[in-house]
């Protein structure tokens, strides 16, 4: 997969849920240049939702900006429950865990929207599962953190990622904070 431009592509993100009959897949769209993601569309025909942004330009669903929503009192979360506990006791009185969401690239999109305020990702994710979608979170305000809190790079040599931890604000702080202390 080492190139200086490429397009990743993941035809349908949330399989599973594709399967099941779940409307909570999507068809992942990006192009990266070396390693950082220039353009990105998330097409969830079953919800009738585009998600898309560019660098600097913000992040669109169905042609209006969106962006996180800012911080609450209790903060919707996604992701592997294991990891959710792992999170200090002060923050378990103020998260609601929403169920399973089987499309990474969704959830990245409903934390851009401001459906959702934050997901741990387990190891093992891969650029296709990620690329568009770390984009549109970005633009819409939020970021995607590796356990060194750092922005994934794309399209080189290594393909899948460790633990990651998306949101925004605070609550991405901490989630960073938890993932800095796994193993791949």
């Amino acid at each position: 997969l080492v190139a200086r431009r490429t397009f990743v592509v993941d035809p349908i993100d949330g399989t599973r849920g594709f399967l099941e009959g779940l409307p909570t897949w999507c068809v992942s769209v990006a192009v990266v240049e070396n390693g950082r993601t220039l353009a990105g569309v998330l097409d969830c025909p079953a919800k009738g939702e585009i998600y898309w942004a560019l660098p600097g330009e913000g992040a669109f669903l169905n042609g209006k900006r969106i962006s996180v929503r800012p911080p609450a009192e209790t903060a919707e979360i996604a992701g592997p429950k294991p990891m959710i506990d792992l999170l200090p006791a002060k923050w378990h009185k103020r998260l609601k865990r929403v169920p399973y969401i089987p499309s990474l690239a969704y959830r990245l999109a409903m934390i851009a929207g401001g459906q959702l305020d934050a997901t741990f990702v387990k190891a093992n994710a891969h650029d296709w599962d990620i690329a568009a979608a770390d984009l549109i979170l970005r633009e819409a305000g939020g970021a995607l953190l590796d356990r060194h809190g750092r922005a994934p790079l794309y399209a080189g040599e290594v393909i899948r990622h460790g633990p990651l931890a998306a949101g925004s604000g605070e609550l991405l702080a901490v989630l960073a904070g938890v993932i800095a202390g796994l193993d791949n």
